[in-house]
């Protein structure tokens, strides 16, 4: 992995997500589903702009406190502060907002596992940053990978006082 650029920030976005309970690897066996059923609801309640939505992963749990069946993970997309629509079905919605920590990496599919191990391990407890009790998350800048070959620009926020 390459060392990556770390910038902070406020951020303040609104997303709309689906909920899994359950391993890592039944999350992302069930990923494509989730994710098909969030862009069919943000297009049907015209969400989707172009060049400016992006996917999350959102990480709840600690999976060092946490067993593997109560991990919860979401499936998220952002949506315009503005928006209006009415939750449905799976879908749910929630302001994220504060200061994080940026970790801008370019990542195979092996690597993600290390950029996580990096930014609490390397950076986070290296750093004189304090962690805020907030969740972290992945923001898919180009499309995650499929193979182990090919490379995504991925930004992991850190939730940071």
């Amino acid at each position: 992995m390459e060392k990556p650029v770390i910038t902070k920030k406020e951020v303040e976005m609104k997303i709309i997500y689906i909920r899994f309970r359950g391993a890592y690897l039944e999350f992302r066996k069930n990923a494509l589903k989730m994710h098909k059923e969030l862009v069919e609801f943000a297009q049907r309640n015209n969400l989707i702009i172009a060049d400016i939505t992006k996917i999350l992963t959102i990480y709840h749990d600690n999976p060092f406190i946490t067993t593997e069946k109560n991990l919860r993970t979401s499936m998220a997309m952002t949506v315009p502060l503005d928006s209006n629509y009415e939750e449905d079905g799976n879908i749910c919605s929630m302001n994220i907002s504060g200061k994080y920590a940026i970790i801008h990496c370019n990542l195979s599919r092996r690597e993600y596992d290390e950029a996580w191990k990096y930014s609490y391990h390397e950076w986070l407890f290296k750093s004189k940053e304090k962690p805020r009790d907030s969740f972290p998350f992945e923001m898919y800048i180009t499309e995650p990978p499929r193979n182990n070959k090919d490379k995504s620009l991925t930004d992991i926020y850190i939730p940071i006082e």
